[in-house]
């Protein structure tokens, strides 16, 4: 191999192991990058199952006042009631 192939192979390799590091710099941030995205990931899926279990005790409480408010409204009812039977309303 003459002197002029070696220094212009010289200089592709030169090249290459720079490039080499880039990509190994690259490697790194996109590791971290990867990492943060599993970390948001883990935390947006909790943040899921607990607006789903807070989605769930509205409901019961919705359905538990909805019968609380009915038992009064039958209570009230039959006060009304009482109250007619007794003249004391009408």
């Amino acid at each position: 191999m003459d002197y002029e192939s070696k220094e212009a192979l010289g200089k592709i390799l030169d090249r290459l192991d720079k490039i080499d590091s880039r990509l190994d710099k690259m490697d790194s941030r996109l590791d971290k990058i990867d990492n943060r995205l599993d970390i948001m990931e883990i935390r947006q899926n909790k943040m899921a199952e607990q607006i789903t279990e807070l989605q769930l005790a509205q409901k019961v409480f919705e359905l538990n006042a909805n019968k609380k408010f009915t038992r009064l409204q039958d209570g009230m009812d039959a006060v009304e009631e009482i109250l007619r039977m007794n003249e004391l309303i009408r």
